[in-house]
């Protein structure tokens, strides 16, 4: 082990861009010796599949070896020395972020004229100090994926949960694909592709859609303990994409959904089953084009789908409302209608790659991805009782253009040198565009919604550069990383305005209870903005293996964001790692680790703060008779002060200390079992809190005139209520955005891993786990800004329990392997009619989602929107839904034909159709009963779904 990896240099150091854990691929390494445990020298090693480039390496004095920069795979080693008969070993398993250790025994010539080892090396990297768990190709390929978004299957971990609905109800910009790693915020986390970053940094999800076809393989690291690990305080995704090999492979699929088939919705009220026909067609291609030094590697696809959607609006509640709107107010022209609406999804998603090798010390890698997506009339995260005037349609077009240098200088020293030059181009517009928008809480929302109708473009230059030098029993790792990112927005949230009614008989009458809306200096450009964010990442790593037992982790990483100004600084943000592998007995390793991790601010929260702060862009906020007025007469108040958001000036980076203690035994069958315990303590979260307030006061019958509320509802009543009377008389709300906001995470974990060996594949986990905070996003105020501690209670991101279990199982020989690997290369009479038969399930278990009640009105005049006052005797958070239980399915036929196979493909999402609600109707209403439908489902996940394809391999 002295010589731990002259090439996990490359692993290492191409993660100079803050990727998941020591290594972006793979790395193999061990020790020749001879029969009496001399090392060999001069040992020639080659490590290969059956049509890739031969990776060889040759053994040092003291026996070791190493071979990096391995893509994912299975592959066959030999190993070769003069005296010494020929070695040949089998299956050879490679994974992204990961070290195969090997020990080889050669034997005299004279003994014996060759070796052949069918026995699998270790499933444990005993090196490896961090928490990851990989999703290998096989997974990728076979597993049942909705919507062909590879970045589900991170939820195939037990560790990692999925975003609150709820956190993302009111955009678009953060419905798919979010997750949370440590009880931490889904835009908290860094997706790195090719060793590049993915990451949409105005919501916190990730850029680029990739088919699955260009997805080799992805590691996912619960908090990575090497200082190479960094961009984000949860957790990261290192993915990599596929290469071409020396012959020519690729395939070609369709898959087709039609609504006939798939379960009916559970909460619309329609009348018949909404129709859909969604297809999607694709192909990839790879090869090369000089054998053994140039390559390439295609995919691309393309989805369309037709389909209907309904809301959950009563028959008898529409007739209502368009009759109120009839009578009076803003919104006469506006019929709202029943029954179904059609809704469109397109999707073209394209990846080229390029692979060359200079000479064996150096290779490049250039890759350019293009992803164009336009989601038609419901594509934001909308609840049921939202109006189709209320929803709204998305366009997404992202172009990645990145690449990488591999550089090898004498026998313990390599540079990588990694770049990308991204744009990113989000559209959301709402069905109703003009005019206000109307909500009453609990049960309707239409018109112009607040939030909906916002285009940006965000751009990033990224280089980074990273060093590796092995000393000994050391491996050092130095790097650094630029990361530009240019905003270019517009985010007229509010500007049309909204009308706040306390129940469909006030809309009757015209009793407005509150009026927001934000409004445009057109000399400053309304709400245009533009500006400029420099993030800067450097690292100090020392990989180092004492004994070949041990293996320590100590490093130091520093990271800065340079915000725009007139925002704060805080530049000392520095980062110790300490993490600690030890293998005291064959099949025992015992992890533990602590570190800090930085975050990044989200470009949405600074857009608002800059654009919104009384210059360019400022609220005005009406409340009680004089809301009333001006829906009835269209007459503004005069003289009202306006509402700005500003930052506040002891601004610091959020981070997390994150810490955890495992062990991992090696089991029969290529097996595993993990037992971990974790804690992530989130510092300086950020939230907002208007800071313009006077002292509450308990609100009564005889001071309720004066405290400007002229119909005092059971919820106010002899609760705290606060004056109009403001602090500083220029300004209504100042929303100061801080970073006082904490976070606690305490979890434990048991998985079972199997590794796709006999055709059999199995990944299985249980989580136990408990989230609290005081503010589960930026946006989030608490209820009474001069008692903030009494929001400290369970997060929005507490999911107490987790169980997940994933698997394939292959009936009879595998055509994508060589026959001589088959375990059942002549299979009986039964056997033979049920070879090429593969099954593929998902099934999950999770608790529900928490929900915060309100009462659905600014009911303690905070002059705040969205509103955080609680119904009385009900704690911040304390709703949940249902359990979710969720079972896909996926069963395959493989046919052989040409040089090739066909596959037939039936897929099922949610096949037991269970009733998954994600939101539930949070509004319990201004009197001392709740209304009807409070705690009601608001919104139900995706039910019953059934997908086939024809998939041809070749």
């Amino acid at each position: 082990m002295r010589r731990l990896a002259l090439f996990s240099l490359s692993l290492l150091a191409a993660s100079a861009s803050a990727s998941a854990q020591t290594s972006p691929q793979g790395l193999v390494t061990g020790t020749v010796t001879a029969p009496d445990s001399t090392p060999i020298s001069a040992a020639t090693i080659t490590l290969l599949t059956s049509d890739s480039v031969p990776n060889i390496a040759t053994s040092l004095p003291d026996g070791t070896f190493t071979l990096a920069h391995l893509p994912s795979g299975s592959y066959t080693l030999t190993a070769s020395a003069p005296g010494f008969a020929p070695y040949r070993l089998g299956s050879v398993a490679v994974a992204t972020g990961l070290t195969t250790h090997l020990s080889l025994l050669l034997k005299l010539i004279s003994d014996q004229q060759s070796i052949t080892v069918t026995a699998p090396p270790p499933t444990l990297d005993t090196t490896q100090t961090s928490s990851v768990v990989n999703i290998d190709r096989d997974r990728v390929e076979e597993l049942p994926i909705p919507n062909r978004n590879f970045l589900n299957f991170i939820l195939l971990s037990p560790q990692v949960a999925p975003a609150n609905p709820a956190l993302s109800q009111s955009s678009a910009a953060h419905a798919t694909g979010s997750f949370s790693f440590g009880g931490l915020r889904p835009g908290s986390n860094a997706v790195y592709i090719d060793n590049v970053n993915d990451d949409d940094e105005f919501s916190g999800t990730s850029r680029t859609q990739l088919s699955p076809e260009a997805v080799n393989d992805f590691q996912i690291v619960n908090h990575g303990f090497s200082a190479e690990s960094g961009g984000a305080a949860g957790g990261s995704i290192d993915v990599q994409t596929r290469i071409g090999l020396n012959h020519i492979h690729g395939d070609a699929f369709t898959f087709v959904q039609n609504g006939v088939l798939n379960a009916a919705p559970s909460t619309q009220f329609s009348p018949s089953r909404p129709t859909e026909q969604r297809t999607r067609a694709g192909l990839s291609v790879g090869g090369p084009l000089q054998q053994n030094k140039t390559f390439f590697f295609f995919a691309a696809e393309q989805e369309i789908a037709h389909g209907q959607e309904a809301g959950d609006l009563r028959p008898a509640t529409l007739a209502a409302i368009n009759a109120a709107l009839a009578h009076t107010g803003p919104l006469a022209s506006l019929t709202l209608t029943s029954g179904f609406f059609p809704t469109t999804d397109q999707e073209t998603e394209l990846s080229p790659r390029l692979d060359h090798n200079f000479s064996s010390t150096q290779s490049i890698t250039l890759r350019y991805a293009f992803t164009n997506a336009r989601s038609v009339a419901d594509a934001f995260n909308t609840d049921e009782l939202s109006d189709r005037t209320a929803r709204g349609s998305t366009f997404t077009a992202d172009n990645q253009f990145s690449g990488s240098l591999n550089s090898t200088f004498g026998a313990n020293l390599l540079n990588t040198f990694a770049f990308q030059l991204a744009q990113r181009r989000a559209v959301e517009r709402t069905g109703s565009t003009s005019g206000p928008g109307i909500l009453i809480p609990g049960l309707a929302l239409f018109g112009t919604p607040f939030t909906g109708n916002n285009r940006r473009f965000e751009t990033h230059l990224e280089f980074a550069d990273a060093v590796s030098l092995l000393r000994h029993h050391h491996l050092f790792h130095a790097g650094i990383r630029a990361d530009r990112v240019a905003l270019r927005a517009s985010q007229p949230d509010g500007a049309q305005g909204l009308f706040v009614f306390r129940n469909l008989a006030a809309l009757q009458s015209g009793n407005a209870d509150f009026f927001t809306q934000t409004l445009g200096n057109q000399s400053f450009g309304s709400f245009n903005s533009s500006f400029t964010e420099l993030r800067l990442a450097t690292f100090l790593q020392d990989h180092w293996t004492p004994t070949p037992t041990l293996t320590l982790d100590l490093g130091l990483r520093y990271e800065l964001n340079h915000l725009p100004q007139p925002l704060p600084q805080h530049p000392l943000n520095l980062s110790p790692r300490l993490g600690v592998a030890w293998n005291p007995i064959h099949p025992l390793v015992l992890r533990a680790g602590f570190g800090l991790f930085y975050d990044r601010f989200l470009l949405g929260t600074l857009n608002r703060i800059l654009n919104v702060d009384g210059t360019h862009a400022y609220t005005k906020t009406f409340e009680d008779t004089a809301a009333a007025n001006f829906y009835r007469t269209g007459l503004a108040p005069a003289a009202v002060a306006s509402g700005i958001f500003t930052a506040a000036p002891t601004l610091a980076n959020p981070y997390s200390e994150a810490a955890s203690l495992s062990s991992e035994l090696t089991l029969p069958l290529q097996s595993s079992l993990k037992l971990e315990y974790q804690y992530v303590h989130g510092v300086h979260l950020g939230r907002t809190a208007n800071v313009n307030l006077s002292s509450p006061t308990v609100l009564t019958q005889a001071n309720a005139a004066s405290l400007g509320v002229s119909t005092p509802e059971p919820q106010q009543l002899d609760r705290p209520v606060f004056s109009p009377k403001n602090p500083d008389p220029r300004f209504d709300a100042i929303n100061q955005f801080s970073t006082t906001a904490g976070s606690v995470h305490h979890s434990a974990t048991v998985t079972l891993n199997r590794q796709f060996t006999d055709d059999f594949q199995l990944l299985a986990g249980y989580t136990f786990s408990k989230t609290i905070d005081d503010a589960s996003s930026d946006t989030e105020q608490p209820q009474n800004p001069f008692a903030p501690r009494e929001e400290r209670s369970l997060s929005q991101q507490d999911q107490r329990h987790r169980l997940t279990l994933s698997g394939l199982f292959l009936i009879g020989p595998d055509n994508d392997k060589p026959a001589d690997t088959q375990a059942s290369a002549n299979p009986g009479p039964l056997l033979r009619f049920f070879t090429g038969f593969e099954i593929a399930p998902i099934f999950s278990v999770t608790s529900g989602f928490r929900a915060n009640p309100l009462t659905g009105l600014d009911s303690n005049r905070e002059h705040i929107f969205p509103f955080a006052a609680r119904p009385l005797g009900y704690a911040r958070n304390s709703l949940s839904t249902k359990p979710n239980i969720n079972f896909d399915l996926r069963l395959l036929r493989i046919i052989p034909l040409g040089r090739g196979h066909l596959d037939l493909v039936a897929e099922s999402f949610n096949l037991l159709n269970h009733p998954n609600p994600s939101l539930l109707n949070t509004t319990y209403g201004p009197a001392l009963q709740p209304q009807t439908n409070f705690t009601r489902a608001n919104d139900i996940s995706t039910p019953r779904r059934i997908q086939f394809s024809l998939d041809y391999e070749y």
